[in-house]
């Protein structure tokens, strides 16, 4: 395939066998998160059909090495790397058997799947494509939640969930402790020429805000 990586003769090699590949390595930390690891754990049918692309998420001294990227692979891949998150190990990671495969992926949690896909998103897709993805998401843990939201890096991500969450109604939204989170200060703009919020200070769709 390339410097650093080999398959065998007659092998279909997929981008699960790749990432695979990739995880087997200590030294990278990359993982299938966002909308794809949500597709993974069965949420698909709340995400939008066309080109199958995979969202593949690193830390921030990730890389994806030279054989990675210049494979033709079957769906076309994102790669973000940043700090969304501060060090979480692999407490919000679970195992993906990939069907069909000896093998199993480490993939995102749902709940930090759907925290990824805001971060991942427009401003315009987050109150129809990740709105109803979120809707459908009515069994979260909350606990694992708290934990999340207490170490994600981003306001935005925070607040856009937090609302989101709300107004889906889901139990798990009312045990979540929101003295804890780091909201951040003042008001943001997310649409413009939207209605702000008066719970979480951001301008949104008319429909989504609470005026009171």
């Amino acid at each position: 395939m390339g410097h650093g990586a080999w398959k065998r003769s007659g092998d279909d090699l997929g981008w699960h066998g790749g990432v695979f590949a990739l995880q087997q390595d200590a030294t990278v930390q990359i993982w299938p998160g966002g909308a794809t690891a949500l597709s993974l754990a069965g949420y698909s049918h709340y995400l939008t059909f066309g080109k199958q692309t995979v969202d593949l998420f690193g830390t921030p001294e990730a890389l994806l090495p030279g054989w990675f990227r210049k494979h033709e692979w079957e769906a076309q891949v994102n790669f973000y790397r940043g700090a969304l998150f501060a060090e979480l190990e692999d407490m919000a990671l679970q195992v993906f058997q990939v069907p069909y495969r000896q093998f199993a992926l480490k993939i995102s949690t749902p709940e930090r799947a759907v925290l990824e896909l805001i971060h991942q998103s427009d401003d315009e897709m987050l109150f129809s494509g990740v709105a109803d993805v979120l809707s459908g998401l009515a069994t979260l843990s909350p606990k694992r939640l708290q934990k999340l939201l207490e170490a994600c890096n981003s306001i935005r991500v925070k607040r856009v969930f937090l609302l989101l969450a709300r107004n889906a109604n889901h139990a798990w939204y009312g045990r979540i402790d929101r003295s804890s989170i780091d909201m951040g200060k003042g008001k943001r703009q997310i649409i413009r020429g939207g209605r702000l919020d008066k719970e979480f200070l951001i301008t949104v769709p008319e429909r989504f805000a609470n005026a009171t």
